[in-house]
């Protein structure tokens, strides 16, 4: 039996109705200066420390039920948990999510770099930005090793600020408020002695 043309219609409207359903929505989350800045300050926190860090939550302050409810949100695909992502934001800002395992990953690779970056640090040979980057100093006895040093530190720095924002929904815009908030601990972070750039663009030792 054929189908008439306005059935069919309304066949094709359905399913586009269903595939557009199944697509998980993203909400970017406009986070307070202070949650980057404390997001910044855990990060750069794990860089200088040799321990491993703790665990994000700890499960003896786990609210009762909380782990069941979370399976079953898993379980439930994308979409039921991009709308518990939506109530959450609705109650609250959440907390800026730092222990991925690809920021890991990251922190881990900057952590082996460090006592290296501090030895030309003391030399005067490198300096921390207004960005939250690397940039080299005219020291004393600086080599062509500064340079490959920085470089590869600066790539994991901008992954790091890259995948904080992705991993945490932020928008594109925010991205000078995220590197606002790296500058922001670096400066107070710094050794005696060592360069770093003012927000006006000024050079110190501190």
């Amino acid at each position: 039996m054929p189908v008439n043309p306005p059935a069919r219609r309304m066949a094709l409207l359905g399913l586009v109705g269903l595939l557009v359903a199944c697509v998980p929505v993203t909400v970017n989350i406009n986070f307070p200066q202070e949650k980057l800045n404390n997001a910044a300050g855990n990060i750069e926190d794990m860089v200088r420390s040799p321990e491993n860090p703790k665990p994000a939550t700890d499960p003896k302050k786990t609210a009762p039920g909380s782990r069941l409810g979370d399976q079953l949100l898993a379980g439930l695909g994308p979409r039921a948990a991009e709308a518990q992502g939506s109530r959450s934001v609705a109650a609250g800002v959440p907390e800026v999510r730092v222990r991925t395992p690809e920021l890991m990953r990251a922190i881990e690779s900057r952590r082996a770099r460090r006592p290296q970056i501090l030895e030309w640090k003391a030399k005067a040979c490198i300096g921390e930005n207004n960005q939250g980057l690397l940039e080299p100093r005219p020291g004393q006895g600086c080599t062509g090793e500064v340079a490959a040093l920085i470089a590869a530190e600066n790539v994991d720095r901008n992954f790091i600020t890259e995948t904080l924002m992705q991993q945490n929904n932020m928008p594109a815009s925010d991205a000078p408020r995220v590197r606002a908030a790296f500058a922001k601990v670096h400066r107070e972070r710094v050794q005696p002695g060592h360069w770093v750039q003012e927000p006006d663009g000024r050079w110190v030792k501190n």
